[in-house]
C-alpha cells in the first residue's frame, strides 16, 4: 500500500472510531439520566429506595432484551438508520422526563431510554468491524470502551449540577439538548456509519446458523461473567449519589462527584488494560487481578 492509499485508510479509520465513540459515549450518558437525579425525584414523588430501583431494572431490561433483537435489525437495515432511532428513543426519553409528573411517567422514561440504549452494541461493533482496518481495531474498541465511561462521568456532574441550579426538569432538558446534538453529529457524518452492503459474511461452503452461538459453552460462560460483574457495578453506579448523602453526609455536588470520580477511574483502568494487554498480559490473570 503506497503512502497515499494508507493516509486514506488512517483517515477513515480515524472518523469512524471518533464517531462510534462519540455515539457511545452519549449513550452511557443516558444510562445515568436517572441515578443522578434521585437525590430530586425521590422526594418529589415520595420514592423509596426500591422503586427508584425498579425504574432502573426497567431500563436494563428492556435494553437487554432490546439489545438481543437490535442485531437482527442491524443485520437487515444497517448501522445508521439503528443509531439514529436509538439516540431519537434518548432525545424523547429526556423530553418525557422533563415533564413527568407520576412514578408511571417515570418508568416510562427508564422503558425509553433502555430502548434507546439497546442499539448501540450491535450497531457499533458491526461499523467497527466492517470499517476499521484490522490494523486498528484494537485501538478502536479500547476507544469504545474508553468513550462510554466518559459518558457515564460526565452525566453525574452535568444533571447534578445543573438540577442544583435549575431543577431536576432544567437538568432533563440539558440532556434532551446533548441527545439532539448528538443525533445531529451522526446524521451529518452518516456515511461514516453506513455499509456498502449488509448481511454477514459466511466462508464458501458453511451455513450460517442464526441461533447456532447459543450452543457455544464460552458463551454462556461470558453471559455469567458479565452478568454477576454488571449487577456489582450497577449497584454503585445507581445508587452511589443518595448513598454518599445518607451515609457520610455529602451534599449533592460532592456525592455526585465521587460517583464521577470512580468512573473516571473505570476509563483510567480501560486505557491501562489496553496497555497491558498489547504488551502480552495474559487475559485471564490481568482480569482476576483488576477484579481484586
Amino acid at each position: 500500500m503506497n503512502s497515499s492509499a494508507a493516509t486514506s485508510v488512517l483517515r477513515s479509520d480515524i472518523r469512524v472510531i471518533s464517531l462510534i465513540g462519540f455515539a457511545h459515549g452519549t449513550s452511557h450518558f443516558f444510562h445515568l439520566l436517572l441515578p443522578p437525579l434521585f437525590p430530586w425525584l425521590m422526594p418529589e414523588f415520595g420514592l423509596s429506595f426500591t422503586q427508584a430501583g425498579l425504574m432502573m431494572t426497567f431500563f436494563f431490561v428492556i435494553s437487554g432484551v432490546g439489545q438481543a433483537l437490535a442485531g437482527f435489525v442491524v443485520d437487515r437495515i444497517g448501522p445508521r438508520r439503528v443509531l439514529l432511532a436509538g439516540i431519537a428513543c434518548f432525545v424523547l426519553a429526556a423530553l418525557l422526563l422533563s415533564v413527568a409528573n407520576g412514578y408511571a411517567m417515570l418508568l416510562a422514561v427508564g422503558g425509553l431510554a433502555g430502548l434507546g440504549n439497546s442499539v448501540f452494541h450491535p450497531a457499533d461493533f458491526t461499523v467497527l468491524n466492517r470499517k476499521v482496518s484490522n490494523a486498528r481495531l484494537g485501538h478502536a474498541f479500547a476507544v469504545h470502551g474508553l468513550s462510554g465511561n466518559i459518558g457515564w462521568a460526565i452525566a453525574p456532574v452535568f444533571l447534578a449540577g445543573i438540577a442544583a441550579a435549575a431543577g431536576w426538569r432544567t437538568a432533563a432538558l440539558g440532556a434532551a439538548a446533548l441527545g439532539a446534538l448528538a443525533w445531529t453529529v451522526v446524521w451529518v457524518r452518516r456515511d461514516d456509519s453506513e455499509l456498502a452492503d449488509l448481511g454477514a459474511k459466511v466462508s464458501s461452503g458453511r451455513t450460517a446458523s442464526t441461533f447456532g452461538f447459543l450452543g457455544a459453552g464460552a458463551v454462556w460462560m461470558c453471559f455469567l461473567f458479565f452478568l454477576l460483574v454488571t449487577t456489582a457495578f450497577g449497584a454503585l453506579q445507581n445508587y452511589a449519589t443518595p448513598v454518599m448523602q445518607n451515609m457520610y453526609g455529602l451534599p449533592v455536588a460532592a456525592a455526585a462527584a465521587t460517583l464521577s470520580i470512580f468512573l473516571l477511574g473505570g476509563a483510567a483502568g480501560i486505557a491501562a488494560g489496553g496497555v497491558l494487554v498489547s504488551r502480552g498480559a495474559t487475559h485471564d490473570r490481568l482480569i482476576a487481578g483488576a477484579l481484586t
